[in-house]
């Protein structure tokens, strides 16, 4: 359950929020940078007695800008609303952004949205936050006292870990690498993908090995291969041996996901679950025959399972 408000336009929102802390940005993947300023934010919204509101933008600027050239999304909006609900956001307000919200001014994005319309009381950002139509906006006119004493800003430098600075980005290349214990130490989670699960050809039930399949849909992809992992469904945990990629042994063409749940015979078809990639095993191959892949895909349910044996979620 989702205990979060959540709006998909700020003229959408008719209550009228008292005080709001509000933090922006992306927020693609939830690393623990965004983790970091997030918070921040909720520290400052419990100071402040006002709601913490996460201002975000969906779909991605790039997408109208220079459509083509946006990244991929690292969480599906569903996934990213769970984990900031746990983290304690009240409100997320994910921006339509389209032709007439590019068009608004850097002076009418604060005067009229975060100051009249979200009521902010602190307005928190990363350094290289810019806004407004042809970004005209950023950091040092949000300092040069537009918000004449009406919102506090606070202006968070990069984050930093064991291996340089937490970035969507970093993250990205990982998870298209494969290299998911990597990529856990980046977000501080698995990196997950959320969806029904929809009936395919039912290639894996045929070879003793039934699958529930995903679509990744504009979420990033994995290195083609296949991993151990987890899934979840009704709040339990199950192991399971995960298949990225194309089945080019079937002479496939559309990139899915699918998953072979361990001591699992549920109906699931149409069910929502989650997908945690914990390990890569192998890449995806062509085998001689039929019996070679059976006999490999067994191996890789031991293997998955000897892997996950520790693990707990």
């Amino acid at each position: 359950m989702i205990n979060i408000k959540f709006y998909r336009d700020y003229r959408d929102i008719k209550e009228k929020f008292l005080r709001t802390t509000v933090a922006i940005g992306n927020f693609d993947g939830l690393h623990f940078g965004h983790k970091e300023l997030l918070g921040h934010a909720k520290g400052l919204s419990i100071k402040s007695q006002s709601l913490l509101l996460v201002f975000t933008f969906y779909p991605h600027p790039l997408k109208l800008i220079r459509p083509g050239s946006e990244p991929k999304k690292i969480l599906r909006l569903r996934t990213k609303l769970k984990k900031m609900s746990h983290i304690g956001v009240d409100i997320v307000l994910a921006q339509r952004f389209d032709n007439s919200f590019s068009k608004i001014s850097a002076e009418d994005f604060v005067f009229n949205i975060l100051l009249k319309h979200l009521n902010a009381v602190n307005i928190i950002v990363g350094k290289d936050f810019c806004f407004g139509h042809k970004r005209k906006g950023n950091v040092e006119y949000l300092s040069s006292g537009i918000l004449d004493n009406k919102a506090a800003l606070e202006v968070i430098a990069t984050v930093k870990g064991p291996k340089g600075k937490y970035s969507s980005t970093t993250v990205r290349d990982l998870i298209q690498k494969g290299e998911m214990e990597e990529v856990k130490n980046m977000l501080g989670s698995y990196y997950e993908v959320e969806g029904k699960v929809f009936k395919g050809q039912q290639l894996g039930r045929k070879l003793g090995f039934p699958t529930a399949n995903i679509n990744y849909l504009d979420c990033i992809t994995p290195e083609d291969g296949i991993y151990a992992g987890f899934i979840v469904f009704e709040g339990k945990c199950f192991d399971a041996a995960l298949s990225s990629g194309v089945r080019p042994q079937f002479n496939g063409k559309k990139r899915f996901l699918e998953a072979h749940i361990m001591n699992f015979n549920k109906n699931i078809y149409g069910r929502r679950v989650r997908v945690l990639f914990v390990n890569k095993i192998r890449d995806e191959t062509v085998f001689e025959d039929v019996s070679k892949l059976k006999k490999q895909m067994l191996s890789e349910c031991k293997e998955a399972t000897r892997l996950l044996r520790n693990i707990k979620i």
